[in-house]
């Protein structure tokens, strides 16, 4: 469903804007003009693993939910839900995400490790993500060349070189959005690649050395861990297009609305993606478990450009310098909506 097309909505290029989605024909007030798929890759943070429904994405005020997979450390808000889960994830994708639930516990039983963190940490460049991204590539082929041809099952030499992983920090986080993008590549890979290669990518997408690097260590440890039948998705092209496609394309997972206080993890819908922004939207977006609602909050004329607000409801209250500044810093564009350009 990426980019999306139906009788109501297209995609095109926009002047000046990339490509956005423009209306087919007039649309009136309240009507929904887009329900997203799932995510092709998600995280919900390490802080909420208690408390947020691993299949629908329910939180319950930050109370403890009682369902678990205790293989795996998911939390669910009900039985269904949780064999939901199971259903889509499959016994290979339970397998993955079970060998690293018990790689997050070793390093923890450990000990966290050094940081990594530098005190002239910068934004990398193009040639310095290429470089260490190719030394990855050689960590992750020591370990894979370890692996059985034939056994999903992590044998004892697989465990000494995941230990060995382990020398370098951890990101929880970072591992497991990786992880659900690569079980959905190897799910459906030719879906996966007309719905994420199609986007808008970020070719500098890490703000720091550090978070390189941690993107790096991630993809060598779960080299060093994944099923072996996985492997043909846990590639460097797939982790690189993971992070480029989050930058610009990236949904927040909030409690409640999308102003929600709490604020428990983000993931990439492809078909939501083409929604370019405004400071003064004609939709609006709610989510439904795991997937998002778009409709317009006006009547709206064919040939219309349809768009939503990417701050969040926060455009509300800021004037025109604020918004400007915010969508610089975090979207990385100078917003020239018709409410900016008036001032």
């Amino acid at each position: 469903m990426s980019p999306p097309a139906s009788d109501l909505l297209s995609v095109k290029t926009i002047p000046g804007a990339g490509r956005g989605i423009i209306a087919n024909c007039e649309i009136s007030k309240d009507t929904t003009v887009l329900n997203s798929e799932p995510p092709v890759a998600h995280v919900l943070f390490r802080e909420y693993r208690k408390e947020v429904c691993a299949h629908c994405f329910l939180y319950d005020r930050g109370r403890t939910l009682r369902v678990k997979d205790h293989d795996t450390g998911k939390v669910f808000c009900s039985a269904s839900c949780r064999q939901g889960w199971v259903d889509y994830t499959g016994e290979q994708g339970r397998s993955a995400w079970r060998d690293l639930y018990h790689l997050i516990h070793m390093k923890n039983k450990g000990g966290k490790g050094s940081s990594g963190i530098s005190l002239t940490d910068h934004r990398p460049g193009i040639e310095e993500i290429d470089r260490r991204w190719e030394k990855a590539q050689r960590g992750a082929d020591e370990y894979v060349r370890t692996r059985s041809d034939t056994s999903n099952a992590l044998g004892d030499t697989g465990r000494k070189q995941a230990k060995g992983a382990l020398a370098s920090s951890i990101d929880p986080d970072i591992l497991g959005y990786l992880l659900s993008g690569i079980l959905h590549h190897d799910q459906q890979p030719d879906r996966w690649r007309e719905a994420v290669m199609t986007l808008a990518m970020h070719d500098e997408p890490y703000s720091t050395t550090h978070d390189l690097e941690a993107h790096c260590n991630s993809f060598v440890q779960l080299c060093s861990i994944m099923p072996v039948s996985l492997l043909r998705s846990c590639t460097i092209e797939v982790c690189r297009a993971l992070a480029a496609a989050s930058s610009h394309n990236a949904f927040g997972i909030r409690s409640g609305g999308e102003d929600g206080e709490e604020y428990m993890g983000y993931g990439v819908y492809p078909s939501a993606s083409y929604f370019n922004h405004s400071c003064h939207p004609n939709v609006a977006k709610q989510r439904v478990g795991n997937v998002w609602r778009f409709w317009v909050t006006e009547d709206v004329r064919q040939g219309d450009e349809l768009c939503i607000s990417y701050l969040g409801g926060d455009e509300k209250d800021l004037n025109v310098r604020q918004r400007r500044g915010h969508l610089q810093e975090v979207w990385g564009f100078v917003c020239e909506c018709a409410r900016c350009q008036r001032g």
